[in-house]
């Protein structure tokens, strides 16, 4: 029998954490808290530090929080799923690997969903938001402690500029280890690969995969700019860093230590989205400065040209997955929340 990098590492990592201590009323409790992102100057790391100052402090010292960054290069979907077992207590995750274990997040895949990134904070505080994450919690056991900004993504590739649409024919682009980002990238014509965060930038050195799409801030601090070429700014899907924890450990903890878990929970939201929207032009222009890179601006235009192509078929396949009237309901909820952040 053989076994992969990952499924190997995942048990190392398992092994490792079994011997941190585990929620007990009577003396201080440990919580892993693990991202498969690096520890640098990122919206998730300066936000999980808060996280962890918030809790250390706000607890009175009966819990403690272990940052675990860059776990032994095991994904987010698989530390999610270890956060599911009990291996982990919290983990933080893209949506889009999160959507693996409750795939109604799907939903937020859909290309130019919302239209600024107030819109989508508007929509995390939205009783819709509290459904989805009530409903997962019954269907998982991942309770959410927050949902956090993970930026607009963006186009980089090491082959050509792209300005519209057309130039995506072609070129193999990693994605997320989700299927709705796969049928996005394929509707513009791309070959779509799967790649774990961990992975990324090794594939994109070795020429695995041509491009990929992210945050500014990722591209930036994980290192895809030293390895690509291209950056264009599609904003073509918003995306969201989720915080789940374990709820059986959960609810092992006293009334007043979920409370400082929960609030801690806002706190990672607030320093993310901030620090996200605060930090994007700066992020663009040191891509284009400091590492080189040919920055295409994204014209409303061209925007809309990537929307027309690949929004459609994007909506059609989550309304087969997630149900219609589902589907409806988010969309919806968004024009509600538009009219909150607008005053309409």
């Amino acid at each position: 029998m053989s076994y992969s990098f990952k499924t190997i590492a995942a048990a190392a990592v398992c092994t490792a954490l079994v011997a941190l201590p585990l929620a007990s009323a009577d003396a201080q409790t440990k919580i892993r808290f693990a991202t498969s992102v690096p520890e640098a100057n990122t919206a998730e790391v300066l936000g999980m530090k808060a996280m962890k100052d918030y809790i250390d402090f706000k607890s009175g010292g009966t819990l403690e929080v272990d940052l675990l960054f860059a776990t032994m290069g095991v994904g987010e979907r698989e530390l999610t799923e270890m956060v599911q077992q009990g291996a982990l207590d919290m983990a933080l995750a893209a949506d889009g690997a999160v959507s693996g274990f409750y795939p109604k997040l799907q939903v937020f895949g859909i290309p130019y969903l919302f239209k600024s990134a107030p819109v989508a904070w508007e929509f995390a505080r939205s009783p819709m938001a509290k459904q989805m994450q009530q409903e997962m919690l019954e269907q998982t056991g991942l309770r959410t402690v927050a949902w956090g900004e993970n930026g607009f993504r963006n186009l980089t590739n090491s082959k050509h500029e792209v300005k519209g649409p057309e130039d995506m024919q072609g070129l193999k682009m990693r994605v997320m280890e989700s299927p709705v980002f796969m049928r996005f990238m394929e509707s513009l014509g791309a070959a779509a690969t799967p790649i774990s965060f961990s992975e990324l930038v090794m594939s994109l050195q070795q020429g695995v995969v041509d491009g990929q799409e992210n945050a500014s801030s990722n591209v930036y601090e994980n290192g895809m700019a030293d390895v690509q070429k291209f950056f264009s700014t599609t904003e073509h899907i918003y995306s969201m860093t989720i915080i789940t924890i374990n709820d059986q450990f959960y609810q092992g903890l006293t009334p007043a230590q979920q409370q400082v878990i929960m609030e801690a929970g806002q706190l990672y939201a607030a320093v993310a989205n901030s620090f996200k929207v605060t930090s994007d032009r700066d992020y663009i222009e040191r891509i284009r400065d400091e590492k080189g890179l040919q920055v295409h601006i994204t014209t409303p235009e061209e925007k809309e040209a990537f929307r027309e192509l690949a929004q459609p078929p994007v909506v059609e396949y989550v309304n087969e997955q997630l149900g219609k009237e589902f589907v409806d309901a988010v969309l919806a909820q968004v024009d509600e929340s538009e009219k909150q952040v607008y005053g309409q």
